[in-house]
């Protein structure tokens, strides 16, 4: 679906600035992306409103950090409103547990999405393992302490 926004976006506005000139296809583009990059931004605040649910985080319990923790590859893809909100949750995680986080954009990398069988963004994946969604802090960590293992 990501790839049938940004390809979708420019055809609209090709068809527009066919219609009704240049300006108006140009203006339908910049719209469109500024529209997606708000989408993204506020999506926190709108999910219960879409009828996502709530994006309320629940805090990873504060305990002494498993002596080994895996590298964890998180999955993302342009315009996906979740992605930012696992980041984020990530970012504290590894402050708090001291773990490596690699970030991979599939927004047009069909090779990995097809490799890895993903259906679906954000996914983080460590030793084999795959939580795919929105993730609370708590279920972050529970998942990296069951990859540890």
């Amino acid at each position: 679906m990501v790839w049938l926004t940004w390809l979708g976006l420019p055809l609209l506005a090709a068809l527009v600035g066919f219609r009704s000139g240049a300006v108006s296809g140009v203006l339908v583009l910049v719209v469109g992306v500024a529209a997606q990059a708000m989408y993204v931004r506020w999506f926190p605040r709108l999910s219960s409103s879409m009828g996502y649910g709530s994006v309320a985080d629940t805090p990873a319990p504060v305990e002494p950090a498993p002596a080994s923790r895996p590298s964890v590859t998180l999955y993302t893809a342009n315009v996906c409103p979740f992605c930012p909100i696992i980041r984020r949750r990530l970012a504290d995680l590894r402050r708090q547990f001291e773990f490596e986080v690699r970030e991979i954009d599939v927004t047009f990398r069909p090779d990995i999405v097809r490799a890895k069988g993903l259906r679906s963004v954000p996914v983080l994946e460590a030793n084999g393992q795959f939580l795919v969604g929105n993730a609370t802090s708590a279920q972050i960590a529970a998942f990296l302490e069951s990859a540890a293992r």
